[in-house]
């Protein structure tokens, strides 16, 4: 299994390189706190927005991908969540996760499948935390009322909520990222988000999310340089119980994102088959 992970990452890591050496020409992100030889000072403290909030405002890569570097999950420390990871959100947890009969089934005909049907794979819009853990970047963009966040893979847009509304209570539009509001306690951000689209993958390899899922964010920037997201997912359609992943990312300085429309001239569709 620890093989196989790493063939994944190192086949990502071709078909996705760095932002960095991308087309845009390098220009130097102002207001970076930086060492005395001119390198970024990550261990800094967290920048604040003019409210006072953590301001989380900047491009983030994951750490497992950073700058084209392939490395393994960050560990975390005991009775913390897991690191999740790109192919398998529960690769974390001894005993999987709990996912009821049916659930079972289903990530295990998505496998056997070789994950063809991963909405990834067709250029549509992937899950959240498929866009949480993937190799391209993602900028977000604070402001007092709205946190959108634009996620490079894909083209994606995903749009936070800040402004003191509650979740949907009647029956909405499902949508492919759901509906997130979020709220400060202290120096986090809780966002949840309802609403999704029946059917969704929460990793490549399939693990269910229905219609009746909720997903709970906790957003901390720990300092300069590092950002940690630890989600919850609470679907009783799919799973026995909630449980809590951990995503961590780093701050991107002196990069863009570049322009990525997944259909353009797309030939791989055609080439995937299952079992």
């Amino acid at each position: 299994m620890k093989n196989n992970w790493f063939v994944l990452l190192l086949s990502i890591a071709l078909v996705f390189p760095p932002a960095v050496s991308a087309q845009w020409p390098r220009r130097a992100t102002e207001g970076v706190p930086r060492t005395a030889d001119g390198k970024p000072n990550v261990d800094a403290p967290a920048p604040r927005t003019s409210d006072g909030r953590i301001d989380l405002s900047g491009i983030w890569e994951n750490v497992w991908f950073y700058q084209g570097k392939v490395s393994p999950p960050l560990a975390s420390p005991p009775g913390e969540p897991p690191a999740s990871t790109f192919s398998n959100i529960g690769a974390g947890f001894k005993n999987g996760l709990p996912l009821r009969p049916w659930a079972a089934d289903l990530l295990k005909q998505r496998k056997e499948q070789n994950s063809k049907d991963n909405p990834d794979a067709h250029c549509l819009p992937m899950g959240l935390m498929q866009f949480h853990e993937h190799p391209q970047p993602r900028r977000i963009v604070q402001t007092p009322e709205l946190i959108v966040i634009l996620y490079e893979g894909n083209g994606g847009i995903r749009q936070i909520f800040t402004d003191g509304r509650s979740l949907p209570a009647s029956d909405p539009q499902p949508w492919w990222y759901g509906y997130s509001v979020g709220k400060w306690e202290g120096d986090t951000l809780v966002v949840q988000t309802t609403g999704f689209r029946d059917g969704g993958w929460l990793d490549i390899q399939g693990s269910p999310l229905t219609d009746a899922g909720k997903i709970t964010e906790r957003f901390q920037r720990l300092n300069y340089g590092t950002l940690r997201i630890d989600v919850t997912i609470d679907d009783p359609k799919a799973y026995t119980e909630p449980f809590t992943v951990r995503v961590n990312q780093r701050l991107a300085v002196d990069i863009e994102m570049i322009e990525f429309v997944c259909a353009e001239n797309e030939k791989s569709t055609a080439h995937m088959v299952g079992k």
